[in-house]
């Protein structure tokens, strides 16, 4: 069999539509159909083709990952890409890039994180890898739009105060580890929003669709 050559799309890494810029989530699989996962609100609208960017790169469109077919960002801030183009890979990887131990992390499983004080890590376009610990799980979110408070969520949303994010790094993988278990991890949701001294990632619990599998080192 001929080795496969492509671009690999690893969870972290950047893509960008119609000019915005976000992180790759995680990779999941449907039927027949394989999905990268990002959050909603990167690129402006649905059915989009969505390209890769790699980390310090500048957007140039030169490589398709495929087209956004599913898109919510009420609720649940969280968009499905459809892969269409077959030399964009996909697999079950996170990238770690800075770390020259270990600069890929591996998928090993996912887990729900229900803990205050947990520690997690994640992967993003803009600043990179970061942890940080779980301060509060909250049911709803709001923010403040033209002087009025704006109910933006529903939904159990974790609240990391001391990790850092920025503009860039929405849709990329939130995880867990344990050093001995290095390089790999268990998947924990995906980061979607950013303040001063703090990120918000959503689970996967509220992430996943029905019939949705998330692509592991074990499937």
């Amino acid at each position: 069999m001929p080795r496969q050559i492509g671009t690999r799309i690893l969870g972290g890494d950047g893509i960008t539509a119609l000019n915005s810029i976000g992180s790759a989530g995680f990779w999941v699989r449907s039927g027949d159909r394989v999905y990268l996962a990002t959050a909603g609100h990167v690129g402006p609208s649905n059915d989009v083709d969505f390209y890769y960017v790699p980390w310090g790169g500048e957007i140039t469109n030169n490589t398709l990952i495929g087209k956004r077919v599913i898109r919510r960002t009420w609720e649940v801030d969280i968009g499905y890409i459809m892969k269409t183009n077959n030399n964009s890979l996909a697999g079950p990887i996170i990238r770690n890039t800075d770390n020259e131990e270990f600069p890929e992390l591996q998928i090993m499983g996912v887990t729900d994180p229900d803990t205050e004080g947990t520690v997690v890590c994640k992967s993003g376009f803009t600043t990179h890898v970061t942890c940080g610990k779980i301060t509060g799980i909250r049911n709803t979110v709001t923010k403040l739009m033209d002087g009025h408070i704006q109910e933006i969520f529903e939904i159990n949303n974790h609240v990391i105060s001391d990790m850092q994010c920025s503009g860039g790094d929405s849709g990329g993988p939130v995880y867990q580890y344990l050093e001995e278990l290095l390089p790999t991890v268990l998947l924990v949701g995906i980061e979607f929003y950013s303040g001063p001294g703090y990120c918000l990632f959503q689970p996967l619990r509220v992430l996943l669709l029905p019939g949705m599998q998330v692509i592991t080192i074990n499937n």
